[in-house]
């Protein structure tokens, strides 16, 4: 399919490359219920490692993943984790029974236009989730925290991508905090085909019901990456990487959602309305995957690059993240949302000022 739809060939990752690293290790994976968590629970259930916890808090979907996994390794030793990664000290008690080597970060609110509803919501789950599932990992030991992101955490103008930019920057403080042998990186997506609540299963369930087709403004475009590429870039960078920073693999040019309708319903053989519904809260014309506030040095892995931000006290504390949580819990929405933009610009304007 996503030759089909992009202007580019599926980028092609070895799994049996980095199957040596995963096997015999601890593994567990927040939001595991989740499309690429999902993705990532099958696929590592075919690389050997020792064994394979998956925490959601969606039980219905937590059962699912843990049934596919079942089925594709039965021999393979796995938990189910009903937990709440807001919960911190749930969270932890876990961690200390299953004792991961690797904790691979998927767990997080990502629609944008619902997080601009729900600022409350994004920072607690997509920053003090953040911090509590970092701390957790550290405390027990785990070598390494790899957090999910996402291409809105480059010049971010929504919630969503804001808290995932905070969380980026978290994990660059944390590692100077705590000064911990646990190595903490990042990767930064595009949009996954066929994840949930994605533009792909959308376009195909309107189609299949005779339209309209619903885009939101004739300009709209969209990086996008099929779920094996996902899931190869997450355990690539987490195998063979060392270095702190997010990583973000060439996804070639952005595509015109429009384009992509119009394919689908050629494909379809259906004549299906396009209609322009408008931008909503939050949302972008062209995402971009690094920002004027960022360096960008190759990786160790090919079409793959290395994210770190210009000035180097760019980060944000323990402590900057307590202030967040106290304002989310006790304060509106519409005040947490401009202070959540007042201490990204804080930051990432320190560049100039380093500049000067």
């Amino acid at each position: 399919m996503i030759g089909d739809l992009l202007d580019r060939a599926e980028a092609q990752f070895d799994f049996t490359e980095v199957a040596p690293f995963f096997a015999g290790k601890r593994v567990l994976i927040t939001g595991a219920a989740g499309s690429v968590g999902s993705a990532l629970s099958l696929r590592l259930a075919k690389l050997g490692c020792a064994h394979l916890a998956m925490l959601d808090q969606f039980d219905h979907g937590l059962l699912n993943v843990v049934e596919a996994v079942k089925k594709t390794a039965p021999a393979l030793p796995t938990t189910d984790v009903l937990c709440d990664i807001r919960d911190a000290g749930r969270l932890e008690t876990w961690m200390r029974r299953i004792e991961p080597d690797i904790v691979i970060h998927s767990a997080a609110l990502k629609h944008v236009h619902l997080g601009e509803r729900h600022p409350v919501e994004c920072v607690l789950t997509n920053l003090v989730g953040v911090r509590n599932a970092a701390v957790a990992a550290s405390n027990v030991g785990a070598s390494q925290f790899v957090l999910i992101s996402s291409d809105k955490a480059a010049a971010p103008t929504c919630v969503m991508g804001a808290t995932k930019r905070l969380a980026e920057l978290y994990l660059a403080g944390f590692a100077i905090e705590r000064s911990h042998a646990m190595r903490a990186k990042s990767v930064r997506f595009g949009n996954v085909f066929g994840s949930q609540g994605s533009v792909l299963p959308r376009f195909s369930a309107q189609i299949e019901a005779g339209g309209p087709l619903e885009i939101t403004h004739p300009d709209m475009e969209r990086f996008f990456m099929s779920s094996e590429e996902a899931v190869g870039l997450i355990l690539s960078v987490t195998a063979r990487e060392s270095a702190a920073g997010a990583y973000y693999m060439e996804m070639g040019d952005a595509v015109s959602i429009v384009e992509m309708g119009r394919t689908l319903i050629q494909k379809s053989g259906k004549h299906v309305e396009i209609v322009f519904t408008g931008l909503r809260p939050g949302e972008k014309l062209s995402e971009q995957l690094i920002d004027e506030y960022e360096q960008v040095t190759p990786s160790g892995l090919p079409n793959v690059h290395r994210v770190t931000p210009l000035a180097p006290d760019a980060y944000m504390t323990s402590a900057d993240v307590a202030h967040l949580e106290v304002l989310a819990r006790t304060m509106d929405n519409a005040v947490l949302r401009q202070r959540v933009f007042a201490q990204l610009d804080e930051r990432l304007h320190r560049k100039v000022r380093h500049a000067g």
